[in-house]
């Protein structure tokens, strides 16, 4: 039996999902962030 999902629980599966995108696009930054002070701070 499928249940139809409620207007909150859709709501909470959204936001979550925001959440999970900030999390990982934060994540991507720091990776660029370090590894670009990586390649311009350490002496080649």
């Amino acid at each position: 039996m499928k249940r139809e999902t409620s207007p909150v629980e859709a709501r909470s599966g959204a936001v979550s999902g925001r959440i999970f995108l900030v999390l990982v696009s934060s994540f991507v930054g720091a990776v660029i962030a370090l590894g670009l002070c990586w390649a311009f701070l350490l002496p080649h």
